[in-house]
């Protein structure tokens, strides 16, 4: 494909929700091209500008001919690559579109049913796609450090010393749990431990549980407010415990990583894709 990142056409899916309005100032902020907008069926935004609907200055003068749609294969064709963050629901809908069309997809969306991640596998037989659990450069850094930390902790003697838990916090609105992120940090544990994260996952605890097995990676979720996003990870020793923290002040991380996997992913053969894979290559 070899385009010129600063040509590259980037559709927006979901610009009236939260995420998508910030998915686009991420574009304009990075000098990207947006072409197509797509809202929510039934929005008041359907048929208005994009810079109209969010009252863009008049500098972002080519958003003014960028029209929201409700009808993504309908405009397809108007963009090079999709970003979208809106809901497991559309995204099984957009995928089909996005295949069918041969134009890469980025997917910042979690708690995908089996079903819907066999479908991102399949489609990325013939397309590219990224599929992140998290698109912020500092949860990726965080991710590896975790991993070395697993791998260093469960040599020799210190195999049998430290137990890992992983505690998440997000704001009421999210639907799912535990994060995508958590989870993220967890096959990291999982993956240099040689497990199977299935296996040993404990998610919460109630009543008389017994004890604690030392292999066993145990997550809790924590929803109010408006946290944007925090992960901690600890490895708990005897006499000594580590921990590895990662907090989000604003959504605004997770978008402009988007937008450069966006870029990233244009210029890429089919495959699927992560987050690490944008940042290392």
């Amino acid at each position: 494909m070899n385009k010129n990142k600063q040509n590259i056409r980037i559709g927006i899916l979901g610009v009236n929700g939260r995420m998508g309005r910030i998915l686009v100032q991420a574009c304009i902020h990075a000098g990207r091209n947006i072409t197509v907008a797509i809202g929510r069926i039934g929005s008041a935004c359907i048929g208005k500008s994009l810079a109209d609907f969010l009252n863009l200055e008049s500098t972002d003068h080519h958003l003014f001919n960028v029209m929201i749609n409700d009808d993504l294969s309908a405009v397809i064709q108007d963009c090079d690559v999709v970003i979208d963050f809106t809901t497991a629901e559309a995204l099984a809908t957009h995928i089909t579109i996005c295949h069918q069309a041969k134009k890469p997809i980025i997917i910042g969306i979690t708690g995908l049913s089996e079903q819907l991640t066999e479908k991102i596998k399949i489609a990325a037989q013939e397309i590219a796609i990224v599929h992140s659990g998290n698109y912020s450069i500092g949860v990726n850094l965080s991710v590896d450090l975790v991993r070395i930390a697993a791998q260093l902790l469960s040599q020799n003697e210190y195999a049998q010393a430290f137990e890992a838990e992983i505690i998440e916090a997000h704001h009421r609105h999210k639907i799912d749990a535990p994060s995508g992120t958590a989870l993220m940090y967890a096959d990291a544990i999982a993956q240099a431990r040689q497990q199977q994260f299935a296996d040993i996952a404990i998610y919460q605890r109630h009543g008389a549980v017994g004890e604690r097995h030392h292999q066993s990676i145990g997550l809790q979720a924590i929803r109010g407010g408006d946290i944007v996003g925090e992960h901690s990870v600890f490895f708990f020793g005897n006499d000594e415990q580590i921990e590895i923290k990662h907090v989000a002040n604003n959504r605004m991380n997770f978008a402009v990583g988007a937008v450069r996997a966006a870029t990233w992913v244009s210029n890429q053969p089919c495959g699927l894709y992560d987050m690490n894979d944008v940042i290392k290559n």
